[in-house]
C-alpha cells in the first residue's frame, strides 16, 4: 500500500535483529519469511531485506523517533510506522508512535513517515485495505485474527485464512511454531 500511495518504485524491508522479548519470533524465522513473501508477491527487483543487529527496546513513539533516525541515516525517504509501533502490551497507545512526529519540529528530520492504520481484509471490497478508509464497513466485512489465535492456529498446525496471510509465509511460521512443541 505504502508503495502504491507513495509512488515509490521500491523499498527496504530493514529489519531489527537483534534481543527481543519472550515470545516473539527470531530473527532467521522473520527472515525466512519474509524473503519469501518478496520473492513470491512482490514485483521483482522493487524490494531490498536487510537488517542491523540493534536490540528491540520496547520502548513505543521515542522508538520510533529511532528506528526513523536509523533508516533516515541508510538514505531512506520514508519510514511505514504502523499501529503499536516498538510497543509492549498495552503500555502505549495504538497509534502514540504516529503521534509522537506531529511534535517534532518541522526540518528536524529529513524522513517522511507514512503513517499506517489497523489493516485487514474486506469481504466487500475483496482486498485488504486500512480499516479507517472502510467507514461503511462493520467488523463483520472484514476477516479478523487476533495475535493469540493466530500463534494457537499455527501452533496447531492451522494455516490462517489466506485472506489473512499468505500461505507460503504461513507455512514458514507455521513450521517454527510447530518446532517449540517438540
Amino acid at each position: 500500500m505504502a508503495m502504491d500511495r507513495l509512488g515509490a518504485d521500491g523499498l527496504v524491508i530493514h529489519m531489527l535483529l537483534g534481543k527481543l522479548k519472550p515470545g516473539d519470533i527470531p530473527a532467521p524465522v522473520r527472515d525466512g519469511a519474509i524473503r519469501k513473501m518478496v520473492e513470491l508477491y512482490f514485483p521483482p527487483n522493487s524490494a531490498i531485506v536487510t537488517g542491523y543487529g540493534f536490540d528491540m527496546l520496547y520502548a513505543g513513539p521515542r522508538e520510533a523517533v529511532l528506528h526513523a533516525v536509523f533508516r533516515q541515516n541508510m538514505g531512506a525517504t520514508h519510514l511505514i510506522v504502523g499501529r503499536d509501533h516498538a510497543g509492549v502490551g498495552d503500555y502505549y497507545t495504538d497509534f502514540g508512535a504516529q503521534e509522537i512526529f506531529d511534535e517534532v519540529p518541522e526540518g528536524a528530520m529529513q524522513i517522511e513517515i507514512f503513517k499506517a492504520d489497523h489493516t485487514a481484509y474486506s469481504k466487500k471490497l475483496d482486498k485488504v485495505v486500512m480499516m479507517r478508509e472502510a467507514p461503511d464497513h462493520t467488523k463483520e466485512d472484514f476477516v479478523l485474527l487476533s495475535g493469540t489465535a493466530v500463534r494457537e492456529m499455527l501452533g496447531n498446525g492451522e494455516a490462517p485464512p489466506p485472506e489473512f496471510s499468505r500461505p507460503e509465509v504461513a507455512q514458514i511460521l507455521m513450521d517454527y511454531y510447530q518446532s517449540l512443541d517438540s
